[in-house]
């Protein structure tokens, strides 16, 4: 019997839950999911994610700092890294809760915008801890972008249709495949469930987790595990 390839996906948010893109040596596959644990369970051949998700979480004890690093290498794009909640901000009952929590621990208020995906952030928090042995990395569609474009940052906003276009255009030079798969995921979703640029997101992570294969790059600095024993480090490929 023929023994398929790895095969490998990536995951981003999405309104209804989890949009994510798989790839092996048969093409590509889609699927919405509500949760983490329908993902996995619907799809256990899968050997490693890329998830465009905080994963590691800051606590007193050992804090998270690699945000400020990945800010630093999107340049004038760094506005689309939020500074991730602490642990307690996260499993923090409401907004105001979470603010005061973050400021005890990180020093610092947290934004609206990172309030606002600390349920996604603790679904996958909550996973890994109790399922250490799932491959789910932490990546980053922009910093993806800018070095699948020879480490030039995309300038361009990625929910407009010039940067949906442009980033199309990127992915088409590693795989020409592409563009007719983004529009047919295009075609069997709702917008109401998943935007534009999630999709292109989560193709970018795909793509990204088999092009390097076994040889991801990982941004990461003096901080290397949470308290939990996560590790903290965002994957990208570089050529």
């Amino acid at each position: 019997m023929k023994k398929n390839k790895p095969s490998y996906a990536g995951v981003d948010g999405c309104k209804a839950g989890w949009m994510m893109v798989s790839c092996d040596d048969e093409g590509y596959a889609f699927g919405v999911f509500e949760n983490i644990h329908e993902l996995i369970r619907q799809n256990p051949d899968i050997q490693r994610f890329l998830i465009d998700i905080p994963v590691g979480l800051g606590t007193l004890s050992h804090p998270r700092t690699i945000d400020k690093k990945l800010r630093g290498e999107l340049g004038v794009r760094a506005s689309t890294v939020f500074n991730t909640p602490s642990r307690a901000a996260v499993y923090a009952e409401n907004y105001a809760v979470a603010r005061t929590k973050n400021l005890e621990i990180e020093g610092k208020s947290i934004s609206i915008q990172s309030f606002n995906i600390s349920a996604k952030i603790r679904e996958v928090d909550t996973f890994l801890i109790q399922n250490p042995q799932v491959q789910f990395l932490e990546s980053h569609p922009e910093l993806c972008f800018k070095y699948l474009n020879e480490g030039k940052i995309v300038l361009s906003k990625k929910s407009s249709p010039e940067g949906i276009e442009e980033r199309l255009n990127i992915l088409d030079k590693y795989d020409t495949a592409i563009p007719l798969f983004f529009k047919k995921v295009l075609d069997n979703t709702l917008r109401k469930q998943a935007k534009k640029d999630d999709i292109i997101d989560a193709i970018c992570l795909c793509l990204v987790n088999r092009l390097a294969d076994e040889n991801l790059a990982f941004l990461s600095d003096r901080n290397l595990f949470d308290k939990q024993a996560i590790e903290i480090k965002i994957a990208y490929f570089k050529t």
